[in-house]
């Protein structure tokens, strides 16, 4: 029995080892496919800055700022976040909300559990981007900076 016992240890253990070494495997390989796409991205970079000191010479290629990776959202759908921000401040009826507020609102509004900490941490980061947006579009107004801030419609 004893045997028995430590035999089905080291085919256990076999088991563990052979789905971690296939699982390594795998992560290298997608590694090294993403090493050769970027590497293909730098070299491309190199020949696109190299034509634009070519026909821009007063420009430097190291001035201009990267373009900011759109990040799709699965708790949205396109153009929902602006759209629930605006509907909450015009329930609020001119009284100024802080990000938080408005976050607790909008995760109401979509029905999600208004106690998981960390959807409401993701959701926050989207109101707060959202309504600095619509805020620079001039479609709601502020009151303090910060996390102080409170926001309002500028046109009920």
């Amino acid at each position: 029995m004893g045997r028995l016992l430590a035999e089905g240890r080291s085919v256990t253990k076999d088991l563990v080892i052979s789905g971690l070494i296939e699982k390594r495997r795998e992560l290298v390989g997608i590694i090294d496919n993403l090493q050769r796409q970027l590497d293909q991205h730098h070299a491309d970079l190199t020949h696109i800055d190299g034509a634009l000191r070519v026909l821009a010479s007063d420009l430097d290629p190291e001035t201009i700022r990267p373009k900011r990776a759109y990040r799709r959202n699965r708790y949205f759908a396109r153009n929902e976040p602006s759209r629930l921000c605006l509907g909450v401040l015009r329930t609020a009826a001119g009284e100024l909300l802080s990000t938080d507020e408005i976050t607790g609102q909008v995760i109401a509004a979509k029905g999600f559990d208004t106690g998981d900490v960390v959807l409401r941490a993701a959701i926050r980061e989207q109101v707060g981007s959202t309504v600095k947006r619509l805020h620079r579009e001039g479609a709601i107004g502020n009151i303090g900076t910060g996390r102080a801030s409170k926001w309002k419609l500028s046109i009920i």
